[in-house]
């Protein structure tokens, strides 16, 4: 699977398209079923991603309304290529209250981001970080981030039959992963029950 986006590139395989402002883009399918899934038009990612690229920044966020409730966070590995380069950026899609925010990182800002999606993903009944691979670094910055911005109580592996999970604990909340699995969970503590810890 690749995520990519060619921006003002002839050669295309995927979905074309026109900005507003004249720019021609093209979606690789993958990443086109990625977007029909998180009800985000390709064109609305093509402009952010012209919009991040003006800006010279190490992020950029716009926002899309969904009209869908959730907590629920998408992260893509994602190629961004131009005549004269190709990128690698992160593509970061949350759903907080009916609104799509969609950020564009460079992967060193990453811990920045993964801050603001732990602090606000605490504040609601459920959270979820979903990735169509295993990105391994994604669940350790999470872990590592929650540690930071909270005060964690007990973090290791507990088991639940053959399943095993990694979990961090503090007083209201816990982060969950069960392991291999390409998604996490932050959710209340008391809507987990610890069948076995491993010290």
């Amino acid at each position: 699977m690749v995520f990519e986006v060619q921006l003002n590139v002839t050669d295309c395989q995927g979905r074309r398209g026109i900005t507003r402002d004249g720019h021609l883009f093209c979606i690789s399918s993958f990443l086109d079923q990625e977007l029909q899934r998180l009800k985000i038009p390709p064109i609305v990612l093509a402009e952010t991603i012209i919009d991040f690229l003006k800006e010279g920044t190490a992020s950029y966020t716009s926002y899309w309304g969904s009209g869908e409730d959730g907590g629920i966070t998408r992260i893509l590995d994602l190629s961004v290529v131009t005549p004269d380069r190709t990128r690698r950026l992160f593509l970061v899609i949350s759903r907080f209250n009916g609104i799509n925010e969609i950020t564009l990182l460079e992967p060193f800002y990453f811990t920045n981001v993964m801050e603001k999606l732990i602090l606000y993903g605490k504040n609601l009944d459920k959270y979820q970080v979903t990735m169509p691979f295993l990105y391994k670094f994604v669940i350790f910055e999470a872990f590592h981030t929650f540690n930071k911005v909270t005060n964690v109580k007990y973090q290791g592996i507990i088991s639940d039959g053959k399943e095993k999970y990694m979990v961090a604990l503090e007083k209201q909340k816990a982060l969950l992963w069960k392991i291999e699995e390409p998604k996490m969970k932050l959710v209340n503590r008391e809507d987990i029950t610890l069948m076995h810890l491993n010290y």
